[in-house]
């Protein structure tokens, strides 16, 4: 066997194993970053309802307040 078969063979034999353990680990990891995202978003969509909500009552305080200054002015 050659020098560059034998550091070669060496070099699979210690750094294939760690590759394949990170390979792993960093899939465990987007795992659960895939999860954080996720739940995430779901709290966006939930925060944007209540946003919506917020805005759809702000527009009827307006339309509100428009009305009452309208029947103000034909008061005064």
């Amino acid at each position: 066997m050659s020098v560059y078969d034998q550091i070669k063979q060496a070099l699979q034999d210690v750094i294939a194993p760690q590759l394949a353990e990170m390979r792993g680990e960093f899939k465990t990891g987007l795992a659960e970053l895939r999860g954080e995202i996720k739940a995430l978003q779901s709290e966006i969509r939930r925060l944007d309802e209540k946003i919506d909500a917020l805005s759809d009552k702000v527009d009827v305080t307006i339309e509100l307040r428009e009305r009452l200054a309208a029947l103000e002015a034909k008061v005064r």
